[in-house]
């Protein structure tokens, strides 16, 4: 069949649709395009937030963390100040205690005698007790005499002493002098096999020099009585020595209060070789 004009018509019909079709899909492909471009400002938009919102918190939380470790760092310290210082107290208590218990000890009553109705066989007569020591010389009322003022002074005028005794020799000068309210523990106490090494200073050094001379003269046990005149005999002396040769500050040698007497040594046996 010959190709006429209204198949020309028709086909032209065909082309002006697909012709809008394409524009159609061309505003499709754009709308789509957009929402897309939308979609990532979106996301780009949520990351960033995010991120922020993320620092935020971050920084926040280290804050508080910092903040935190402040407070418990500062509320430790005090406790650990006031454990010391219960500690410190707990012991000054077991000593005072420990001091009051260890009084004189009550003697036995004297058996009663026998029944004079009944007669005993006569019996030699016991051999007589060792006479009690010679009693310390004490004041018109019946105490003590006063610790001497000028060594109690230049004791008080030292800054801090180091003490070289025994663990055995320490425990009995804490236990008597401990009580005295201005004796003082030192903070740090070297326990090198057996000997204490302790920097005690001037205050507890007036408070053992008053304490043991009272232990010295009052004391109902002869050993104790013994321990503390030793012990203030040896400070006595150390302190004394300062008194005579006085300095102040730099220059001279730190204070030492050694408690370790010892035999001196024996020189016979080299004489004995020499004269081989």
């Amino acid at each position: 069949m010959p190709f006429g004009s209204g198949d020309r018509a028709q086909l032209r019909q065909v082309i002006d649709q697909l012709c809008g079709l394409a524009t159609d899909l061309a505003a499709v492909k754009q709308q789509v395009a957009d929402q897309q471009h939308t979609i990532d400002r979106i996301r780009q938009d949520t990351d960033a937030a995010l991120t922020r919102g993320l620092t935020d918190m971050r920084e926040i939380a280290r804050d508080a963390l910092t903040r935190t470790d402040k407070i418990t760092t500062g509320r430790l310290t005090g406790i650990g100040s006031d454990l010391a210082a219960v500690r410190e107290a707990l012991t000054r208590l077991d000593n005072r205690l420990q001091a009051e218990t260890a009084g004189p000890r009550e003697t036995p009553a004297d058996p009663p005698g026998p029944d004079p109705e009944v007669r005993t066989t006569p019996q030699a007569a016991p051999e007589p007790e060792p006479a009690d020591p010679a009693p310390q010389p004490t004041s018109e009322a019946g105490d003590p005499p006063e610790p001497d003022q000028a060594t109690l002074r230049a004791a008080a005028g030292i800054s801090a002493a180091t003490l070289h005794a025994h663990r055995d020799t320490w425990e009995f000068l804490v236990k008597h002098a401990g009580t005295d309210q201005h004796f003082h523990l030192p903070a740090g106490v070297q326990d090198t096999e057996g000997t204490i090494l302790a920097r005690v200073s001037g205050p507890s050094l007036v408070a053992a020099l008053t304490s043991l001379h009272h232990v010295s003269h009052t004391a109902a046990d002869p050993g104790t009585r013994a321990i503390a005149a030793h012990l203030h005999e040896r400070l006595t002396e150390t302190v004394r020595a300062i008194l005579t040769r006085r300095h102040r500050g730099d220059g001279a040698d730190p204070v030492r209060i050694v408690i370790d007497d010892r035999a001196a040594p024996d020189d016979t046996d080299d004489g004995d070789d020499s004269e081989r």
